[in-house]
């Protein structure tokens, strides 16, 4: 029985990361070395080296060639998707090749990507100059957005299982919460 377990446990493990939202290709290709507060002291040490981070648009771009994310970096979680958005290490740029729809890569949105460092830029920033990493992108991820439930309350959910009084016969049972 401990056997099967563990077994389970294990496939459960290699299920989990193999489901990563960017090619095997570039996933080979990433330095896990390389987070954003090691870069962001000084880029130029690390150029040419591929990158995996992630976070939110705070800015999108369009160019005649390219299009430039400003990204409001975050820690990535076991699928590679942004966790815990309210805390930042700072901010990044992002160069893709051609054009990225803003209305689609808009403000707000999670996203992950997977580039080379090219360099630095410095940009003012409120009232300060900001030196951003600058990536170029070789995949970028854009996270579906999570739907708000249509009910409020857990025991509007179908099936319907009416007690007395007209109210959800599950209401009453404690375990179902």
């Amino acid at each position: 029985m401990k056997e099967i377990r563990n077994l389970l446990f294990l496939l459960a493990v290699a299920f989990t990361l193999s489901c990563a939202p960017l090619s095997k290709d570039v996933m080979r290709q990433v330095d896990e070395a390389l987070t954003y507060p090691v870069v962001q002291k000084n880029p130029q040490n690390f150029l040419g080296k591929t990158v995996l981070w992630g976070g939110v648009i705070v800015k999108t771009t369009n160019r005649q060639e390219e299009t430039i994310l400003e990204i409001r970096q975050s820690e990535l979680d076991m699928e590679k998707r942004p966790r815990n958005l309210d805390s930042s290490a700072g901010r990044f740029i992002v160069r893709q090749a051609g054009f990225l729809d803003p209305v689609i890569y808009k403000q707000g949105r999670e996203i992950t990507i997977a580039g080379e460092i090219v360099g630095k830029e410095t940009l003012p920033l409120g009232g300060i100059q900001y030196p951003y990493p600058v990536i170029l992108a070789k995949e970028i991820h854009l996270w579906e957005k999570i739907a708000p439930r249509r009910y409020p309350y857990p025991y509007w959910d179908y099936p319907f299982f009416w007690g007395p009084y007209g109210y959800p016969y599950w209401r009453y049972r404690p375990w179902y919460w």
